[in-house]
Order: structure tokens, then sequence, then C-alpha cells
């Protein structure tokens, strides 16, 4: 098989493709789009570098330090919030939310809007998603 039939697949991990959040329950589209990276994508892996050094360090400072749940779970969001690249539609009381990392973030952890979370977490994670079909040979 010809490899090149794969060549740029690492510039779509970056570049990423839009989703479309929907309801819950519904299936339906709510209008608001996110534009998500792959957690294969360089800024979302050097995200998890920098966690897992700063990891490492604290390991070597005090080797009888054991991460907690919560240390966890905030870096787990700080790697989905990476592979947030825009977003559009989110509203707050008629006023637009911009798509910054404080905002993203505040999103992602607000238990009553998990779904957001959940289609954002399984967008990054499909690979799939990310690569295109390569033609009949």
């Amino acid at each position: 098989m010809d490899l090149s039939v794969f060549d740029g697949a690492a510039k779509a991990f970056d570049e990423g493709f839009e989703v479309d959040i929907v309801h819950p329950t519904t299936g339906k589209k709510l209008g608001m789009k996110v534009r998500v990276a792959s957690y294969q994508s360089q800024r979302v892996r050097d995200v998890q570098r920098r966690l897992a050094n700063a990891n490492i360090r604290d390991q070597k400072r005090n080797p009888k330090k054991v991460q907690t749940v919560e240390e966890i779970e905030d870096r787990a969001v700080d790697v989905m919030v990476a592979a947030v690249l825009s977003w559009e539609g989110f509203e707050r009381g008629g006023k637009a939310i911009e798509c910054t990392t404080e905002n993203v973030r505040a999103v992602l952890i607000n238990p009553d809007l998990w779904f957001i979370a959940e289609q954002i977490d399984a967008a990054a994670d499909n690979q799939l998603a990310f690569v295109k079909a390569s033609p009949a040979s």
C-alpha cells in the first residue's frame, strides 16, 4: 500500500472539524457549533506533555505525594479544553460567550452542560473523523 494516501492526516488532526452540539435526549441540533481538534493534534499533545512533565517534577519533589481524583479530573479537562479550537452559538442570558480558555473550561465543567463535554470528548477521540477515506485502488 502506498502510505502517501495518509499524507496530511496530522494536519487534519490540527485543523479539526466542526461538531454540531445536539440535545442529549432529542438529538436535535441546538445551534451551537464547536471546531474540535483531535487528541492526536500537536496542540493537545503539547498540553498532555506539559501536564505529564509537571507531574514528573512533582513526583521528584515529593515522591510520597499521590494525585487526587480532583487533580486527575482537572488535567483531563485541560486536555479537552486544548481540543476546542473555536465555537459559535454559545450564549448566556442572550449574550454571546466568547471562546476563551476560561469560558471553554467553565462550560466543560458545568454539570448541567455535561452533554457538551461528552460530545466534544467523543469528537476529539474519534480519529476516523479526521482521516479522509482513501480512493479505491
